[in-house]
């Protein structure tokens, strides 16, 4: 669908569960299923029906710990606390006051300077 139909370039394919999207001016743009998601926040594959329908969003941050910690102190409960993914990037998650799913991350592959950069005499 979103190669096919919508004609975005799928980066990255982790089995059926989940990819990444080349999006213009985006960092990051990853969509998965359900069931990967519940997995991912609530521990089990069971709880896909606990994750909305719809759409998931997932926010890059500078700092995940830093994001966890304001939303507890504006007494967001957070369902799946600031973690490691096996992918690479730090995560935290709540659920949004709409009921949708919301993600926090750092994605340090998204950060990275593609082109090596040289000081030119200006700037000596």
């Amino acid at each position: 669908f979103y190669r096919d139909t919508l004609g975005l370039e799928v980066k990255e394919r982790h089995g059926d569960d989940y990819a990444v999207l080349s999006l213009p001016g985006v960092l990051h743009f990853g969509v998965w299923d359900r069931a990967h998601a519940a997995e991912s926040t609530l521990g089990s594959r069971d709880h896909a029906d606990r994750i909305p329908l719809g759409f998931t969003l997932e926010l890059e941050v500078d700092n995940v710990q830093d994001t966890a910690e304001q939303l507890q102190q504006h007494g967001w409960e957070i369902p799946q606390a600031p973690r490691q993914e096996p992918w690479g990037q730090k995560t935290c998650r709540v659920f949004s006051p709409g009921g949708s799913l919301l993600g926090f991350a750092e994605t340090p592959w998204a950060r990275k300077i593609t082109k090596e950069l040289e000081a030119g005499e200006e700037d000596a």
